[in-house]
């Protein structure tokens, strides 16, 4: 299980350099944390006010500092020409993204827009990768039951030892009906999408120039703190709280079902209370680094973090449904 562990955690590692070295996208992001004006995608030609944007790397930095925050700087029409002739990844994946948001806010507003394409391209990505996601469920659910195996054998080093552990880890998987690198399927179509979804939200004019129940989404988690706009400080905490409920949910399911049909586990299977699962370590170490990311982040991005984190919530009940269903069958 470790071994397998460490070949996913390098895969992962490998799919994140090829991604970021393919995508060649630039940082959309100036230092002040605002969109920079240059990397706006705009459905038609439009106008933002300059405060809530970054000029650095624009052609006319030096003409647009002059002016007002309040003063508005005309944005031409994004073409797909353009955002191809930046990179394929920011032309078949980055620009249909922010340009589906643009589309979408207009109707609505940029928090309805967020909301909306979230959900779709989540939707979208589960009609190919539903088996490869219920198998990832699995496989999260059961890490207290590898656990315990791991802990079974944790001061055995002999071969004989090791074998059976890998025999009992074997029959878990198989009593699952878990493939674990049929999970790996799940990473490589979510990784660019995540990626895409990112630099779409920042880039996207509805999100740039929008608000949300009268919040600025241009606006940083530190500009609610300074402010004491409270808005902020809530949208901020719930994605930081729905994504540890994401990541808990499958476990939470499978502890909740094994309480129902009670199961009993064998005492000298419990996991230690002093050791230390790498799983959770490596889940709280995620969830510490976006909080620390995201304080600085326009909110737009902890608002889309906050509708991803719940619908992983939501799939992942639908999900467990779903496999009870079929495992009756």
């Amino acid at each position: 299980m470790k071994k397998f562990l460490q070949n996913k955690a390098k895969i992962l590692m490998v799919c994140l350099f090829v991604i970021l070295t393919c995508t060649a996208c630039s940082n959309p992001r100036g230092s002040d944390g605002k969109t920079r004006l240059d990397q706006i995608i705009a459905i038609e030609e439009t106008q933002v006010e300059k405060g809530k944007v970054s000029l650095e790397g624009h052609k006319k930095e030096k003409e647009y500092k002059k002016l007002k925050d309040s003063d508005l700087i005309t944005i031409e029409k994004t073409e797909f020409k353009d955002a191809l002739d930046n990179g394929w990844f920011e032309g078949i994946i980055v620009w249909p993204i922010a340009q589906l948001l643009n589309i979408i806010s207009s109707k609505t507003d940029a928090g309805i827009g967020i909301i909306c394409t979230t959900i779709l391209i989540q939707l979208i990505l589960f009609v190919f990768t539903r088996k490869s996601q219920m198998s990832t469920q699995r496989m999260q659910a059961i890490q207290p039951e590898i656990a315990r195996i791991q802990n079974k054998y944790a001061d055995k080093t002999d071969d004989a030892s090791k074998m059976k552990m890998y025999q009992e880890t074997q029959e878990i998987y198989t009593k699952y009906d878990i493939h674990p690198f049929g999970s790996m399927l799940v990473t490589f179509m979510q990784f660019p999408v995540m990626i895409g979804m990112y630099y779409a939200t920042m880039r996207a004019i509805s999100v740039v120039n929008g608000s949300f129940l009268g919040l600025d989404l241009s606006g940083t988690v530190m500009y609610g703190l300074k402010n004491l706009q409270i808005g902020y400080i809530i949208i901020y905490v719930l994605m930081i709280v729905f994504q540890f409920v994401s990541m808990k949910m499958p476990v939470w399911i499978k502890k909740y079902e094994d309480k129902q049909n009670h199961v009993k586990v064998k005492k000298y299977a419990e996991p230690e209370k002093k050791a230390q699962d790498p799983t959770q370590m490596t889940m709280y170490m995620s969830i510490i680094m976006i909080a620390v990311l995201y304080i600085s982040w326009p909110i737009a991005m902890s608002f889309y973090w906050m509708i991803s984190s719940l619908y992983r919530i939501c799939q992942s009940v639908v999900l467990n449904l779903i496999m009870k269903k079929g495992d009756k069958k």
